[in-house]
């Protein structure tokens, strides 16, 4: 029953987090609280995993070892949801909204009409603001926009919002926030190589931060691409990143998507990608760093042994960094504790070297870590 309610736990947990996603995507929650939400979750995971390995009598050796590979995990996740957060603080107010787009020329209503985004109770205020706007002047992109969007937001039907989308793209191509809108409707409708037309055109543009921080926070990019090439990654033997029409980045951000998903084959299409991305480039840290994570987790010795000396050259190529020796701390803690305390403490500095929120969201975790493997600190 202990291990039942622990499982249950992790459950919880786990899906706690990608609904903190989810509603920091829609504005549901601010950034701050999504900072320390997720931090508390990812501590009480990490002291979950602890618990359960100190639990057992005599643990075997690739248990331990699958265990730390989740808290790895965990501490990658929130390394790089620190991040994310650390590039968006003090970037706008409360009442801020994520476009960019708004022209110096742009009428009082529609300034009135942004800053009641950010309160979802005073949508339906706007919205009457917007279509005041596009009595007077029918074509203005923004009020189409924006009204669309809210619309959505409320929960209205998705095929006339994004029609309406698709009339300010004929308008004005370049209008970012459009582009946005429509690639998520497209997404959260399941239409892939649509959205994924959308999201192509969208690389081309210059975007403001905002706009970015929607995408990154939906983890757009990387479901678009994972779910429109999915039958590509399943079917080629091992593709190259130009005929998934991937550069490093999005290969990395759909990897993460699909290891992340329900999908049966996720493994292996996350293993085609990262070999991918090694093809173009060999010392590549995080695909190292994953595909060694993901070797280490299949029980196979040989694998196992493969693991450890790809995490080796990486931490060779990249000497300073983070997730490169954390992966390689946790994957050698067992057989070379020295290495693996010595890389802890490298992370632990390269922490305090960055901002402020980047270290509040992994030095506890580390901390963690060091004290686990007896490391002094």
């Amino acid at each position: 029953m202990a291990h039942d309610s622990s499982e249950n736990e992790k459950y919880f947990l786990l899906k706690s987090l990608d609904d903190l996603d989810r509603e920091l995507a829609k504005g549901d929650i601010t950034e701050k609280d999504y900072a320390q939400l997720t931090r508390n979750y990812k501590r009480r995971l990490i002291k979950l995993t602890k618990q359960e390995t100190s639990s057992r009598n005599e643990p075997k050796l690739q248990n331990a070892k699958k265990t730390w590979l989740t808290v790895i995990f965990l501490v990658v996740l929130a390394l790089i949801s620190g991040i994310a957060i650390a590039n968006s603080s003090g970037e706008r107010t409360g009442s801020e909204t994520i476009t960019g787009s708004i022209r110096k020329s742009t009428v009082t209503k529609l300034q009135d009409a942004q800053q009641l985004l950010s309160d979802s109770e005073k949508w339906g205020e706007a919205i009457s603001i917007y279509d005041e706007v596009l009595e007077d002047q029918p074509s203005n992109v923004e009020a189409l926009t924006y009204r669309a969007w809210l619309r959505y937001r409320r929960g209205e039907g998705s095929d006339p919002l994004i029609k309406a989308w698709r009339e300010v793209r004929i308008l004005n191509p370049e209008f970012a926030d459009a582009i946005v809108f429509l690639t998520i409707a497209l997404s959260d409708e399941s239409r892939f190589p649509e959205a994924l037309i959308e999201l192509q055109e969208l690389q081309q543009l210059e975007i403001t931060s905002q706009l970015r921080n929607v995408l990154d926070s939906q983890g757009l990019v990387g479901k678009v691409y994972a779910e429109a090439k999915y039958d590509l990654l399943q079917n080629s033997e091992q593709p190259k990143l130009n005929e998934l029409e991937m550069n490093t980045q999005i290969a990395l951000e759909a990897a993460n998507y699909l290891l992340q998903s329900d999908k049966a084959q996720r493994s292996v299409s996350a293993l085609k990608l990262f070999r991918a991305i090694l093809e173009d480039d060999p010392a590549n840290p995080e695909a190292l760093s994953r595909q060694a994570l993901l070797l280490a987790q299949t029980g196979d010795v040989a694998l196992y042994q493969r693991a450890i000396n790809q995490i080796n050259f990486a931490a060779s190529q990249n000497p300073r960094n983070i997730e490169v020796l954390l992966t390689r701390a946790i994957l050698i803690s067992s057989t070379d504790s020295q290495t693996a305390c010595s890389d802890l403490s490298t992370v632990s500095g390269l922490i305090e070297s960055e901002t402020r929120q980047v270290s509040s969201q992994v030095s506890e975790q580390v901390e963690d870590l060091l004290s686990s493997l007896t490391c002094e600190q």
